[in-house]
Order: structure tokens, then C-alpha cells, then sequence
């Protein structure tokens, strides 16, 4: 067969979330609905990755992120809910070239109706300074100089690396995000005390002891990567809500399954229901995952081999005026020629 368009890719890896009665459980009547709305964010010939985020407990729903790395000079977006980026494209085609982990995507919510402004995610790793010029080129100077301003007085082991951009929501938080390495993911388990008094150099206070001892618990069964999320308000302080990404890097299919069945990843959700905050509903998504690779040849006829994975890739666990919030699984799309 012909190699797969970037838009088959897209419908084969939603048609495979969905399958086996998955789709109304996990994301109710948005699956069809958010295949089409991601449809026009795939120009370029390269497939971006796509993150389908949906809740574990209460009513579902399902959004999308599609999140680019390389981009060919020039690309623009004629989907109405990308206007306003095609500065930000051109500064980002230039900026790659030197700066290769960087990486940005539009968030698309199914709740807002389709033409509405996409919200943005800037990803920059240890290059904060680059955060600035993104927003700049997306008409928002201000929330790169907040942006900036909050990096410099990050504490140790709490450093930004990228943040999520509501456009179109005035006076819409900035949602600023980083990673917590392990030595003191452990110090933070092992020392509420400690994450206490991070979160006050932070500015952090909507907390109490309960939620630092859920913490605690939580950082003591994680294993891996952890993403950390505050939200920057227009006036320089922090919102009320705090979030973790614990996220779980598997891409064969089978070690994805027995994490899920006996592992770390099994551990987790199991303290997640414990909590309330999520429900039996996660074994039907960690039912997606999957690795297709199939012959293909390309324009000119020469043999390649298509390859495309689906699996869980984290779970946002969320306090609100510390108290848990729902919390919700992303699950991880990609396709690409080998």
C-alpha cells in the first residue's frame, strides 16, 4: 500500500481509541468531533504528535493537542481557530534550526466552538529566553515578560520549562509548568515540611496539610518523570490551582500492560481510586494502546515500513484550594515512515 497521508494516520489512530465500545465511556460523543477539529492542524509532512486528554471520573469528554517539533518554512494554518499565529510560525521555523528540543501546540477544547482562538503551548526547555520572543510574535509581550519574571525566581530543582497559553480568555491565567527531578520528587515524599516551604518561595498558598501529606503519598509511588503546573495570573501572583503530570514513557505495547497490570502504573491508579479521583474506566483506556508497523512504498515505489503507536502517557492529578480534583489520562499518538 501507499504510504498513509497525515490525515489517514490521524483517523486510524482515533478509530483505534474508540474501538471495542471504548469511545463513549472515555470521551462520550466527542471522538468523531474531535478527529475532524484536528484534521486541519496536520500541514506540513511531518505528523505531529497528538495527546487525546479525557477525565477519569466524572462526565467524559475528550480534547486534543497536537504538538509539532520540526516545521517547514512557511506553514501556515487556514483553520480560523489559528489566526493570529503565523508570526509565531515564521519566528519558530527559524528559531528551530538552532534551538532543536523546542517544540509548541495548539490545545483544541472541544467546549469551545471550533472557530474560537486556540489556546497555545510553548515548550523551551532550559532556553527560557526564548519565551519572550514566542510571545512576542503571537501579539502577547506581556505574558512573556510574566513569564520570564517567574522563571528568574523559580527555586532550585523547580525550574520552568514550558507554559500553556489561553488565547482568546481575557484575563486567562498563564499556566506556567516544569519538571521536578527525582532526588527531590523523593525529598518532597519524604518531607511535606520541604514542599511547604517551596511553595512559599513559589508565592503558592492555596494549600493546606492534608494536601501536602497527599503529596507525600503520591511522590512516594511515583516512578519517573514528573511535570509540575502553577497558573500565573495577569496580576503576577498564583491561582488556586496546583497540578502534577506523572507520566509513564512505555512504548511497547506489553510493557505498557504489565505496568498497568502490576506495576508502577497499576499502583498509581490504584491510589487515584482510593482517592476518588478516578474510576474503573482507566483500564479501558490503557485497552488503546497499541504498534502497528506495515509495508509501505512511497511516490517513487521504494519499500518502507509505516509505523503507528498509541499509549498512555501521563495522569494530571489537580488540587483546587487543595482540595483533589478529578483527575485525567493523556494518551499519545504517533505516526511516522521508518
Amino acid at each position: 500500500m501507499k504510504t498513509p497521508s497525515n490525515a489517514m494516520a490521524c483517523r486510524a489512530l482515533f478509530l483505534q481509541a474508540a474501538g471495542e465500545g471504548r469511545g463513549p465511556i472515555l470521551f462520550g460523543e466527542d471522538g468523531e468531533r474531535a478527529c475532524e477539529r484536528v484534521l486541519p492542524f496536520l500541514e506540513g509532512t511531518s505528523f505531529p504528535a497528538l495527546y487525546l486528554e479525557f477525565p477519569l471520573k466524572g462526565a467524559p469528554f475528550l480534547d486534543v493537542t497536537v504538538l509539532y517539533g520540526g516545521i517547514p518554512e512557511g506553514l501556515r494554518f487556514t483553520h480560523p481557530a489559528a489566526a493570529g499565529t503565523e508570526r509565531m510560525l515564521d519566528w519558530y521555523a527559524g528559531v528551530q534550526k538552532k534551538y532543536i528540543d523546542v517544540c509548541f501546540g495548539f490545545e483544541l477544547e472541544m467546549k469551545k466552538p471550533s472557530g474560537s482562538a486556540a489556546s497555545v503551548h510553548f515548550q523551551s526547555h532550559s532556553d527560557t529566553e526564548l519565551a519572550g520572543p514566542f510571545c512576542e510574535a503571537l501579539g502577547d509581550p506581556e505574558a512573556g515578560r510574566r513569564y520570564m519574571e517567574k522563571a528568574s525566581r523559580m527555586p532550585e530543582y523547580w525550574q520552568l520549562a514550558y507554559f500553556g497559553l489561553f488565547r482568546g480568555r481575557p484575563g486567562a491565567p498563564l499556566r506556567i509548568c516544569g519538571y521536578i527531578p527525582i532526588e527531590e520528587q523523593k525529598r518532597c515524599a519524604e518531607d511535606p515540611a520541604h514542599l511547604a516551604a517551596v511553595f512559599g518561595q513559589i508565592g503558592f498558598v492555596a494549600f493546606d496539610q492534608k494536601m501536602l501529606s497527599q503529596i507525600s503519598e503520591l511522590l512516594s509511588v511515583v516512578h519517573g518523570i514528573v511535570d509540575f503546573q502553577f497558573d500565573l495570573l495577569p496580576d503576577g501572583t498564583l491561582g488556586e490551582t496546583f497540578s502534577f503530570d506523572i507520566c509513564f514513557r512505555m512504548q511497547k505495547t506489553e510493557d505498557v500492560l504489565t505496568c498497568f497490570r502490576e506495576g508502577h502504573a497499576a499502583r498509581l491508579m490504584t491510589l487515584l481510586e482510593s482517592w476518588g479521583i478516578a474510576d474503573s474506566r482507566w483500564k479501558e483506556a490503557v485497552g488503546m494502546t497499541f504498534t502497528r508497523v506495515i509495508p509501505v512504498e512511497d511516490e517513487r515505489g521504494n519499500k518502507a515500513c509505516f509505523a503507528m503507536v498509541l499509549t498512555p502517557n501521563w495522569v494530571k492529578i489537580r488540587w483546587r484550594n487543595g482540595v483533589l480534583q478529578p483527575s485525567k489520562m493523556y494518551c499519545e499518538g504517533k505516526a511516522r515512515t521508518l
